[in-house]
């Protein structure tokens, strides 16, 4: 229902703005120009967007709903009978990465090739909205700032080129150890 009601209300603009864009144009001609079945996989033709390029403006209403799934009556993360079932639950939900960064964790199994350590440290699943800002933010933060970066992994020229995910102190561990890349500069005495 809230879905369709914004559905609404995007159309209502979308069409305002069409409608504004061509003024000397009949209705017909800008709902042509502009609306259209451009989701192959939808029988609605009422979707905005663009013939040249083929993008368009998806609707809310297209979203799946997914059930949030409640914890069992007495399941407590503390029972370690019930340790498999919480870190099933765990592996359901996926940190804040890119595709092909993902594919690189769950090929990995979310550890640095190098050392073995936890690419991200996630022991226990935050608990509050307060706690997940801060985990997601800190993880966006490690991937943002290099801590986690993707390297391609050793190889000849005639081979293709794979890709790895490594703690950022691995990589500059393995450039400095393999002479490829710059040394880390001792400390100065004051």
């Amino acid at each position: 229902m809230a879905f369709a009601r914004l559905d609404s209300h995007v159309w209502t603009l979308t069409y305002k703005w069409a409608r504004h864009s061509h003024p000397n144009k009949p209705k017909r001609w800008v709902v042509a120009r502009h609306y259209g079945a451009f989701n192959k996989s939808r029988q609605d033709r009422w979707v905005f967007g663009d013939r040249e390029s083929g993008a368009y403006l998806s609707k809310f209403g297209w979203t799946k709903i997914v059930r949030h799934q409640l914890v069992p009556g007495t399941a407590s993360p503390d029972d370690p009978a019930l340790t498999e079932y919480w870190a099933a639950r765990r592996r359901r939900n996926k940190p804040p990465l890119d595709r092909t960064s993902l594919r690189l964790l769950r090929t990995q199994h979310g550890r640095c090739p190098e050392c073995g350590d936890l690419l991200l440290h996630a022991d226990r699943e935050p608990q509050s909205p307060g706690q997940w800002e801060q985990w997601l933010q800190a993880t966006r933060k490690a991937i943002g700032k290099q801590a986690i970066i993707a390297d391609a992994g050793p190889g000849t020229p005639d081979e293709t080129v794979t890709f790895r995910l490594l703690h950022a102190h691995c990589r500059r561990r393995l450039t400095t150890e393999s002479g490829t890349g710059p040394a880390l500069l001792t400390a100065r005495k004051p």
